[in-house]
Formats: structure tokens, C-alpha cells, sequence
């Protein structure tokens, strides 16, 4: 997208801080929510729904227990009221921007197209300091700048997204996270320290910076613990709300393993598989040969959608 549009959005949208709360399949109460506001009566049939691209979810526990109550269908008002659990966690979203115009700068930015993205960061709360404030100033064993961090606030995960506002589409180019990724070595490292007979109490040196070893290894069980399982529901969550509450798109595209590697022109070691195949399935997302309009309507793109045909991507109507 372009800059100005980008920088226009980011002026509009971005204040002080946006509270975010993400719990395990929160992501389906929203899905199903927006689909009921667009049903007459804003409610939709439960046997409609086992016939629409959202039968999926129905037969998560979370779901099932829902629909024993709801008296043959779902409305807002019964999905608004079910949207809590008590192990729900906070985060902070923060809006930034990715990227450069010239078209020079295109590939290693690692865009669908020349221009910008917006970047959804999803960054920690301050209950997460709790455990990593004993460890010191140790930001740069997690974070890494060449991506789109924050500066102010330690990120979790973050979202590419590209916006057309001619079509009324969205890309999301991508979800990641360096966090998660670089504490996990870091826990094997410190288990590898623990097992070689190293204290509890002992200062291990990592990556140029000493660390007590109980502690960071308590800190690094708690991320994969606490976070591992949500961090890519919570984001592409976020991005998604994002997109139709804040930005009013519904029709939203996501890369395909095969289309992301092409289009942002990978050729070394891809994120997650499973970001890119079985997410986008788990969000109802639906497989499409077509790839957004604003994509093909740059030269370079057009011709890798020639000779790459049988490349799709997932593609969602969010109500």
C-alpha cells in the first residue's frame, strides 16, 4: 500500500494504547458474532451454521456447551454474553508501519507488492514483568530490530497487513514471533547448563549477556507454557478485528505457504509451516485459486500469477 495511506491510517488510529485480551478459541465467539449481525434478526440457525464455512468451530468443546442452551440459535447477545474465560490473557496492541516506496527495497522487505504494510503489534503486559523483570536488561536476547518491533514495549508477535480500499481487501501478509522462537533456544540452552551441573543461582552466559540460571529457565517455561499455545490465535485474531472493527474490511486475504514464499520472494528458510496451512483453516478461512486484484496489478506479480496458476491463497468474509 502506499505510504500516505499508510501514515493516514496510522495518524487516525494510534493512540496512547489498546488493552487486548485473548483467551484459547476466542477467536470463534468473534467469527460467529460477526456472522450474526448480518442474519436477520441477528441470529443465525444452528443448522444453518453446520452447513456454512463456520461448522468447524461448532464442534469445539467451548461451542458445544453453547449450543445445549441456545435453543436452536445463536444471537449476539447470547455470543457477546459467553465472551470471557478467567485464564484470558492481556496484552497491548500497538500500530506502526513496515517498509519503504522504492521499489528497490521490495524484495528483502519481504512485501506482496512495492510500498508499506501496517504493522498490529501484539505486545506484553505489565503482568509479564513479574518474571522477567528479575532477569535484567536482556531485551536483545528476545527482540530483534531488523523486524517490525516495537521500540517502547517488548513484542510478542506482530501482523504484516496490506490494505486496498478501492476493493474493500485486505492482505495479511503475515504473523510472527521472534520471542517465543528465541526463548525456546534459550531454554534448551540453560536445560543443556542445568543437566551439566550449574546452580540454580549460577550465572550463565548467553549471547554476550549473563543470566541467573533459575530464574531464566523459569521465566522461558512460562512463556512456552502460558504463551505458546495462543500467541498465533491471539495475533491473527487481533488482525482480523483489526481489519473489520476498526478499518471496516471483510473481505481479507491470508497467504497460502506456496503463495507467501512467491509473492514475497523467500528463498531461505520459511516461518512455520502451519502458520500458513493449518491456522488459516482453523480461522474458516477457504482456500481460493484467486489472489486480490491489487496484487495483480503489479507487472512482476501478474507474471508470477501466469506462470504459478495453480498457486491460491485462504480467503475469509468476515460477516
Amino acid at each position: 500500500m502506499q505510504k500516505a495511506l499508510a501514515d493516514e491510517i496510522v495518524a487516525c488510529l494510534q493512540g496512547e494504547r489498546t488493552v487486548y485480551s485473548y483467551y484459547r478459541d476466542r477467536y470463534g465467539i468473534g467469527l460467529l458474532r460477526h456472522h450474526c449481525r448480518q442474519q436477520p434478526g441477528r441470529s443465525a440457525p444452528v443448522a444453518a451454521l453446520r452447513r456454512s464455512a463456520y461448522a468447524g468451530l461448532l464442534e469445539k468443546p467451548r461451542f458445544k456447551a453453547l449450543l445445549a442452551t441456545c435453543g436452536g440459535s445463536l444471537d449476539e447477545a447470547l455470543l457477546n454474553a459467553a465472551d470471557y474465560d478467567a485464564a484470558q490473557t492481556p496484552f497491548i496492541l500497538n500500530l506502526d508501519l513496515w517498509g519503504d516506496e522504492p521499489r528497490s527495497k521490495w524484495r528483502w522487505q519481504q512485501t506482496s507488492r512495492p510500498g508499506v504494510n501496517l504493522v498490529l503489534q501484539l505486545n506484553f503486559s505489565g503482568e509479564h514483568q513479574r518474571l522477567y523483570g528479575p532477569l535484567g536488561e536482556v531485551d536483545g536476547l528476545f527482540k530483534y530490530y531488523g523486524h517490525p518491533v516495537a521500540r517502547q514495549r517488548r513484542t510478542l508477535a506482530w501482523a504484516r497487513i496490506d490494505i486496498d480500499w478501492t476493493s474493500g481487501s485486505a492482505l495479511i501478509e503475515e504473523i510472527q514471533t521472534d520471542w517465543l522462537r528465541r526463548a525456546v533456544r534459550l531454554e534448551d540452552w540453560l536445560e543443556y547448563r542445568r543437566r551439566a551441573g550449574c546452580g540454580e543461582h549460577e550465572q550463565i552466559s548467553y549471547r554476550r549477556h549473563q543470566l541467573p540460571l533459575g530464574p531464566a529457565l523459569a521465566y522461558c517455561r512460562h512463556l512456552r507454557e502460558r504463551y505458546q499455545p495462543i500467541w498465533a490465535e491471539a495475533m491473527l485474531w487481533a488482525a482480523i478485528a483489526f481489519l473489520r472493527e476498526e478499518i471496516g474490511l471483510a473481505n481479507l486475504y491470508y497467504h497460502s505457504e506456496a503463495s507467501g514464499r512467491l509473492l514475497k520472494r523467500i528463498g531461505h528458510t520459511a516461518p512455520p509451516r502451519s502458520l500458513y496451512t493449518e491456522l488459516p483453516r482453523r480461522f474458516c478461512f477457504q482456500p481460493t485459486a484467486d489472489w486480490p486484484d491489487f496484487l495483480l496489478a503489479d507487472k512482476a506479480n501478474a507474471r508470477l500469477r501466469r506462470q504459478n496458476s495453480a498457486v491460491g491463497m485462504f480467503r475469509l468474509a468476515v460477516g
